[in-house]
C-alpha cells in the first residue's frame, strides 16, 4: 500500500469503525424497543433471521443492561467478538499495507455455522409458539393492507 494522505485516511477510517459503531449503539438506547423494524427478513416475511436483536442487545450492553441484551439476542457477546476481531483484521491490514496471516476462512466458517446453528434452534422455538400467526401478521403484505 502506498504511503501518504490515502494511506493516513485509510488507517482513520478502519480504526474509527467500530468505536463509531459502539457509539451509534450507545445514543440508540433510548428508541430501542420502539424504533422501526429494519430487518429486510422480519419486514418482508415476518419471521426473524439470525441476527434479528444483535442491534438492540449491542445497545443495551453498551449501557452495561446485560440481562437486557443476552434477551434480546444470547449471541451478541460472540458477534460483538467477531465484529472486533475483523475490525482488528482490517486495522492490521491498513497498518501494515498486506493482509494479516490469520485463518480467516475458518474462522468465517465457524462463526457462520454458529450462527447458523442458533437460527435453527431459534426457528423451531418460532415456529412451536405461533410463528405462523406471527408471520401472517407480521409479513409486508400485511401490513400495508393495514395502512388502507
Amino acid at each position: 500500500m502506498r504511503s501518504g494522505p490515502s494511506r493516513r485516511l485509510t488507517i482513520a477510517f478502519w480504526s474509527s469503525t467500530l468505536p463509531a459503531l459502539l457509539a451509534a449503539c450507545f445514543f440508540y438506547r433510548p428508541w430501542v424497543h420502539d424504533g422501526p423494524v429494519l430487518c429486510p427478513l422480519a419486514l418482508v416475511v415476518g419471521m426473524p433471521c439470525p441476527g434479528c436483536g444483535i442491534t438492540r442487545a449491542t445497545a443495551h450492553a453498551t449501557h452495561l443492561e446485560l440481562r437486557e441484551a443476552f434477551r434480546c439476542h444470547p449471541l451478541w457477546p460472540l458477534v460483538l467478538a467477531y465484529g472486533a476481531l475483523l475490525w482488528l483484521y482490517k486495522v492490521l491490514e491498513s497498518v501494515r499495507g498486506e493482509p494479516p496471516r490469520w485463518p480467516s476462512e475458518r474462522i468465517a466458517l465457524g462463526a457462520l455455522a454458529v450462527f447458523l446453528g442458533f437460527w435453527a434452534v431459534r426457528l423451531v422455538y418460532f415456529f412451536s409458539h405461533d410463528g405462523l400467526g406471527v408471520m401472517a401478521r407480521d409479513n409486508l403484505f400485511s401490513r400495508l393492507a393495514r395502512l388502507f
